[in-house]
């Protein structure tokens, strides 16, 4: 279990009065430039600078345990301001600094892009991804498989139906994946195999978060060629690494054995526009991977606590 040294209140006050890093539908993300190992996290919900600076200045932080072996999801590290009504929400986080850059076209809070810049950046974005190494790919699935093994899951937007490529990040300098802004399992909602034991770490959701455009700005961009063959590529080096890492859908939120699976990636394939040449053998392949479990389930975790606040829309 690693040991994280805290900033101090005031490298977290200067932080919170420049610009934020980026911008979520929940809170602000501020990196900590005199301290750049962490960034602070700060809700929505929370007050204007000066009475927020001032409770900063008033209110502990209080220390989490860590619970990842010392990898790095860019989770809480300490936390301030507790929710009255739930305890595992609060109103500041100090997290840990992930590197990399986000891949999403359209972040929250900001205007769509034209379809032109749009398309101009998911190329980019794709071709980079296409680039990147097998073992990039590989670290990113043994994160997954610990993840689960946690019982921690990556964050899905659009009530499940696809991964937020916000939420992994992309780091060309070391050649590496990253994912951020995990969550727990949820066992309790509408629709979910409440006896899963793989949340959204698998293959399906792992796919639509690695390519760009994906969610916003599919239809737009259906008909170009050299993107459908970036996003055929993607999804290849998706599938091949399932096969090496031994990891499939089953068992996860989707209440669906390997037929159920086959009509998912039927669907996702489609909807991204994938030859008809390529789809029936993808979907062969990923249904035909046989699981590993890599890491022991280790269930006496105590929960993280967070950052939440209102959505930036609402």
């Amino acid at each position: 279990m690693a040991e994280y040294k805290l900033p101090s209140i005031d490298e977290i006050i200067l932080a919170i009065s420049e610009e934020p890093l980026g911008m979520g539908e929940e809170a602000k993300v501020y990196k900590i430039h005199t301290n750049p190992n962490y960034t602070v996290r700060v809700s929505n919900d929370a007050p204007a600078l000066n009475e927020l600076s001032e409770r900063i200045f008033t209110e502990k932080f209080t220390a989490q345990k860590d619970i990842f072996s010392g990898r790095n999801y860019a989770q809480p590290i300490a936390y301030m301001g507790l929710d009255s009504y739930d305890k595992h929400n609060a109103m500041v986080t100090i997290n840990l600094y992930a590197p990399g850059v986000s891949m999403e076209i359209h972040k929250p809070g900001r205007k769509m892009p034209q379809t032109d810049e749009a398309l101009m950046k998911t190329l980019a974005w794709s071709k980079a991804v296409v680039n990147m190494p097998d073992s990039a790919i590989d670290k990113l699935y043994d994160d997954l498989h610990f993840l689960s093994s946690r019982e921690y899951s990556i964050d899905v937007g659009n009530g499940g139906l696809f991964t937020n490529t916000g939420n992994i990040l992309y780091s060309g300098a070391d050649k590496e994946f990253r994912i951020i802004d995990i969550q727990p399992f949820a066992r309790e909602h509408v629709g979910i195999n409440q006896n899963h034991t793989k949340g959204f770490n698998t293959p399906l959701y792992l796919t639509r978060g690695l390519i760009p455009g994906a969610y916003g700005y599919a239809g737009e961009h259906a008909k170009y060629p050299p993107l459908i063959e970036y996003r055929t590529e993607i999804i290849d080096k998706i599938i091949r690494g399932a096969q090496r890492n031994h990891l499939n859908d089953v068992g996860g939120y989707l209440r669906a054995d390997m037929n159920g699976i086959a009509e998912y990636w039927e669907i996702q394939l489609t909807r991204l526009r994938i030859p008809e040449q390529y789809k029936e053998k993808f979907i062969k392949d990923i249904c035909s991977v046989q699981q590993e479990h890599r890491y022991r389930l280790y269930r006496n975790h105590i929960p993280l606590v967070r950052v939440a606040g209102r959505s930036m829309n609402s």
